[in-house]
């Protein structure tokens, strides 16, 4: 009588491909996670940064009048702000119907922010907000 030996069970073998399996599936999985993980400090840093800018765009020209020159100063620990201000010159366009007034009724002024932070994995980042503001020009 020949019994037929019936195997039960997992090889050594197969259980270490299974393992070797599970931890290369594992690593590329934790790789994914901490690569969205440091995307979204970034997207978080640049909102944060563009809400500073905006800021400090607002604020140009509402407690006193613009004029020629820069600030800067910082907004909590990480961003540096620094706002330049210029005056905007129209030039007449060629093969434009007419000439620019000699006395304008408004002045407009370029604005521009600059907000700078740091990143704690790369160089410094930063992004700048530039404007058009508008404004009475001054008596002499």
């Amino acid at each position: 009588m020949n019994r037929k030996r019936r195997q039960c069970g997992f090889s050594l073998l197969e259980i270490l491909v299974a393992f070797s399996i599970l931890a290369l599936s594992l690593g590329i999985l934790m790789q994914i996670f901490s690569g969205s993980l440091r995307n979204t400090d970034v997207a978080r840093d640049q909102a944060q940064a563009v809400v500073v800018a905006q800021s400090v765009l607002a604020s140009a020209g509402v407690v006193s009048a613009l004029d020629a020159g820069a600030a800067s100063g910082e907004a909590g620990e990480r961003f540096r702000w620094q706002l330049q201000v210029a005056p905007f010159a129209l030039e007449a366009q060629p093969g434009s119907a007419g000439a620019l007034p000699a006395t304008p009724q408004l002045q407009l002024w370029a604005v521009s922010v600059t907000v700078a932070w740091a990143d704690g994995r790369r160089e410094d980042r930063s992004l700048t907000l530039t404007t058009l503001r508008a404004q009475p020009p001054k008596r002499q």
